[in-house]
């Protein structure tokens, strides 16, 4: 049963989650690149190198399990999901911006991910012989399961445009599929798992507060506005921790790997709200004067 959940259940979950990704996308979407060139560079730089050295830093500090810590480096190291999009949105930032990093950043961890996460293997496996990752087999599945639904879903889309009024129900649906069989697989492994998930609390709360802090403050320091700099905090905090999960189930092969991932979910969506509504604040304090 826990393979079936983890090896069929969840690759299909994986992929119709990047499927309904794709059809909120458009091709003029991809020509913001050139709109917010230093946004765009910064906010990749936060999220695909930045946080995995804060992921990997922590990781240490608390001296996390092996698998822990691994699958800890690969939640931080995980681009933004199409929630963060929404969030944006709702909050008056800058959507376009949103989804532009949210797609660049997922057709870059197809590369960077498995680096990171071969790093994560040698550097926490101590003496013990650790397997690693085959890079060209892991890029070839991350592929399969990330840029081939997004593309099928950006193709559906601009063939049949009505196919976007079911984006919702296909990432809501998904989403709760992985989380459940998360927890399924959990219980069947008799709550070993769910036991240890207070050994990652406080590193995710920390990493969390990274993240908002990180994606925030450095393009201000480089001159990019509130506005953008909000939007780039909200997709360096909300993770998809759900591709996350997939990586720790299908190919590590390693529930503790997704501890993090569980215990991230918990606060991310808080954080980035809360994130928009400081935003909003200033913003109108500042209209005011």
């Amino acid at each position: 049963m826990i393979d079936f959940l983890a090896e069929v259940v969840m690759p299909i979950a994986m992929f119709t989650m990047m499927f309904a990704m794709g059809l909120t996308l458009t091709l003029q979407d991809f020509k913001q690149i050139m709109v917010f060139p230093k946004a765009v560079l910064l906010g990749l730089f936060v999220q695909l190198l930045l946080m995995p050295a804060i992921g990997f830093i922590l990781a240490t500090v608390f001296n996390l399990n092996t698998m822990v810590a691994v699958g800890f480096i690969v939640l931080a190291a995980c681009p933004g999901g199409t929630l963060s999009n929404l969030v944006v949105h709702l909050g008056k930032g800058n959507t376009a911006l949103s989804i532009t990093l949210t797609v660049l950043a997922t057709m870059v961890t197809l590369f960077t991910l498995p680096l990171w996460t071969n790093l994560a293997l040698r550097s926490f496996g101590g003496t013990e012989t650790i397997v690693e990752m085959p890079l060209l087999k892991s890029v070839l599945e991350l592929g399969m399961f990330t840029l081939v639904p997004v593309t099928i879903g950006l193709y559906a889309r601009s063939r049949a445009p009505h196919w976007e009024k079911k984006e919702p129900y296909l990432s809501r649906g998904s989403a709760l599929t992985t989380f459940l069989v998360f927890v399924a697989v959990a219980i069947f492994d008799k709550g070993r798992t769910l036991s240890k998930l207070g050994d990652v609390l406080l590193p995710c709360v920390l990493l969390t507060a990274a993240a908002v802090l990180s994606g925030f403050g450095i393009p201000r320091v480089f001159g990019v506005d509130s506005r953008n700099s909000a939007s780039t905090a909200v997709e360096n905090c909300m993770k998809n921790v759900f591709l996350a999960i997939f990586i720790a189930t299908n190919s590590l092969h390693d529930l503790d790997a997704a501890l993090a991932s569980a215990v991230y979910m918990v606060g991310y969506v808080p954080a980035a709200v809360a994130v928009m509504i400081v935003f909003n604040y200033f913003k109108k304090r500042a209209e005011q004067k």
